[in-house]
C-alpha cells in the first residue's frame, strides 16, 4: 500500500520574523531591567532605610529608580511581535502554486498567530482571527501598529487572574517579510488594511 503523499508546507507556517539580533537584545533589555530591579528592591533600599546617615527620601528614590526601567520597558516592548505563523487549510498546503493561490484571498476565518515575548524572556502567543486584526495609527503612548478587535458573534471571555490580561495591541515591521520562498507577510496585511469596521476604530 503506498505511503500517503505529505504536505509540501506544514499546516502552522511561518510568515514573519522580526530577526535574530532584535529578539536578543529585547530579551536582554528585558532580563536586565528585572535584574536592576531585584537589586535595588533587596539590596539598595533596604541599605538607605536602615543607614542612619541617609535621608529618609532616599530608599523611597532609590525603589522608585528600580521600579520606573521596569515598568517603562515592560509597556514599550510588550507589542513587539518577534513570530507570526498563520495556519494554513489541507489544500494551501500541498504545493507552492496551492498557496500561492490561497494567498491572494485569504479566508477571515484564518487563524494567525501573533508570538510576543514576556518580561521575564518567555514566549507568549496569542491566537487571532484574521477578521479581528486591524491596522492602528501609533501615537506617542504606543508603538502598536495592529489592534486586536473583539468579534462581534462572540461576547467578553473571562481568563483566569493569574494569566494577565490578553494581548490585544501588536506592533509588526511591515517591510520585513519572513517565509519558505514565498511574501506570504504582505498579503496578509493587504487582507488586514480590506477589514474596516466600527470596532477598530474604539479600539483606537
Amino acid at each position: 500500500m503506498p505511503r500517503p503523499k505529505k504536505s509540501g508546507y506544514p499546516e502552522r507556517l511561518l510568515i514573519y520574523h522580526s530577526g535574530v539580533g532584535k529578539t536578543v537584545f529585547l530579551g536582554c533589555m528585558k532580563i536586565t531591567t528585572l535584574f536592576l530591579f531585584a537589586f535595588s528592591a533587596l539590596v539598595i533600599v533596604p541599605r538607605f532605610y536602615y543607614s542612619p546617615d541617609e535621608p529618609n527620601w532616599a530608599a523611597a528614590a532609590a525603589l522608585v529608580g528600580g521600579v520606573f526601567p521596569l515598568l517603562f520597558v515592560a509597556y514599550t516592548t510588550a507589542p513587539f511581535v518577534h513570530y507570526v505563523h498563520v495556519r494554513l487549510p489541507v489544500f494551501a498546503r500541498q504545493s507552492q502554486e496551492q498557496l500561492i493561490r490561497w494567498s491572494k484571498n485569504i479566508a477571515p476565518s484564518t487563524e494567525i498567530d501573533l508570538t510576543t515575548m514576556r518580561l521575564y524572556g518567555l514566549p507568549r502567543v496569542t491566537r487571532v482571527l484574521l477578521s479581528n486584526l486591524r491596522e492602528k495609527d501609533r501615537s506617542l503612548l504606543s508603538v502598536a501598529n495592529l489592534v486586536k478587535v473583539p468579534s462581534r458573534f462572540s461576547g467578553p471571555t473571562k481568563r483566569p487572574w493569574w494569566m494577565g490580561r490578553a494581548m490585544t495591541r501588536f506592533y509588526v515591521s511591515k517591510e520585513q517579510p519572513k517565509n519558505r520562498d514565498l511574501a506570504i507577510w504582505p498579503k496578509v496585511l493587504e487582507s488586514i488594511r480590506k477589514s474596516k469596521t466600527p470596532n477598530a476604530a474604539k479600539a483606537r
